[in-house]
């Protein structure tokens, strides 16, 4: 049997919930993996929480309330939501979990005992309304990424890792990897620029510097730079059993992360194999964006009061209407009116398979091939038009229950609920 393991970017879980833009990442492709698997191929697909982060700890303090409580609060809303749309993830870790916080302290001491990290003053970027270090690619043009105030250049004392140690690997490997032109064009500019990575944070709600008198805590990004490995085993014991290692064959996210956590991600994951922790250089052996969802042409967000909740609406109706707005990798602008489409779709196709048996024939092996080419390619929109065609096409006749059953199965990878 086929093996593959398919790794969705993990999200962090912010107060405001899953938001269309998680539901266009996870639901499709657990639609993606659905459908592999109905074709015989064995499909890992694990999920779990980037949970340490800035804006748990800022809102708690603005409340007076503790980010810990906020936080896990949080992902109970979202393991809510996660099962309400009907995916087949399998929930692995959360990073603020002593049992993960354990494999990132263990990685950073590794790093010092490796070479790979030291501590040093020297200029770094100091945000207040952040009130920690930021990293150089987070002060853009001497402002803060997340707020956009001016940000102070102190020097301080602060951990780093070596990672231009791996820089001429970095940029060599980016001739051989399957990432989007884009990424790689932005990867290559990121490292004509590259900086040692300074590690330390002045903040609380992290993962603790494991070196005695320390009070700075890690960048959320180191937490992320191996939690596909953690993925990969339920031992509390072992970073990554070497026989249960599988290179991610495919990672999707968004391409905002296209430099700093995919590079950093790639630099861990060359230390851990030099080191003869897991099999291959690369952590991915492809990685693809999925596309935005807009409203009337804008990025949606709390603010411009223009976002859209998934909790409005039927799940295989969402799930099919996003699949249709456009090639995944391009995404589409959100109209309230086009999900009636998918909705009317979904009742008449039932309806269809809910009528009389009969023994008309019907071409199944080709609607097959062509959701094979389509789901390879990414291409949903083309699955949704062929589904429909294929209905179009066949809706008056009578067939048998056998047919029915086949039918049910493959609209049941694109609508778990039919």
């Amino acid at each position: 049997m086929n093996k593959e393991y398919v790794c969705v970017m993990f999200p962090y879980p912010s107060g405001e919930g899953l938001h269309i833009g998680h539901y266009y990442n996870y639901a499709v492709m657990d639609s993606y993996c659905r459908w592999k698997r109905y074709r015989g191929t064995e499909v890992f697909q694990p999920f779990g929480y980037d949970s340490f982060g800035l804006p748990a700890e800022n809102y708690a303090r603005s409340i007076g309330g503790d980010p810990k409580e906020i936080t896990y609060k949080n992902i109970e809303n979202f393991r809510n939501q996660i099962v309400s749309m009907n995916t087949m993830y399998e929930e692995k870790i959360t990073t603020s979990d002593q049992s993960y916080q354990k494999w990132t302290q263990w990685l950073f001491t590794k790093m010092v005992e490796w070479g790979l990290a030291y501590k040093k003053y020297g200029k770094v970027n100091w945000c207040d309304q952040c009130g920690t270090v930021l990293a150089n690619e987070q002060a853009k043009d001497g402002l803060c990424e997340r707020h956009g105030t001016s940000i102070e250049v102190k020097e301080m004392n602060q951990w780093y890792f070596k990672i231009t140690d791996y820089k001429d690997r970095l940029i060599k490997n980016l001739d051989i990897i399957d990432y989007p032109k884009g990424t790689i064009k932005q990867q290559k500019d990121w490292l004509n620029n590259l900086h040692d990575w300074c590690i330390s944070r002045q903040r609380k709600w992290g993962c603790p510097i494991p070196i005695e008198g320390e009070t700075d805590t890690l960048d959320t990004f180191v937490d992320s730079s191996f939690y596909y490995l953690r993925y990969l085993t339920d031992s509390i014991d072992e970073i990554i059993p070497k026989k249960d290692y599988k290179q991610v064959d495919l990672y999707v996210g968004g391409n905002e992360h296209a430099c700093m956590h995919l590079i950093y991600a790639r630099f861990i994951n060359m230390v851990l194999y030099d080191k003869g922790y897991v099999g291959c250089e690369e952590p991915f052996k492809k990685v693809i964006h999925q596309g935005m969802i807009t409203r009337n042409g804008n990025k949606m967000s709390k603010s411009k009061n223009n976002s859209i909740s998934p909790d409005n609406y039927d799940n295989d109706a969402l799930r099919l209407y996003l699949m249709f707005i456009g090639h995944y990798f391009d995404g589409g602008d959100w109209n309230d009116e086009n999900i009636n489409g998918p909705t009317r779709f979904i009742k008449r196709m039932k309806l269809w398979l809910s009528d009389k048996e009969g023994n008309n024939s019907i071409d199944l092996d080709n609607l097959i091939a062509n959701i094979d080419k389509y789901n390879n390619s990414f291409k949903f929109n083309k699955i949704v038009s062929t589904l429909m065609e294929f209905y179009n096409k066949n809706k008056s006749k009578s067939i048998s229950i056998s047919d029915k059953k086949t039918i049910t199965n493959i609209i049941n990878c694109f609508c778990p609920s039919f």
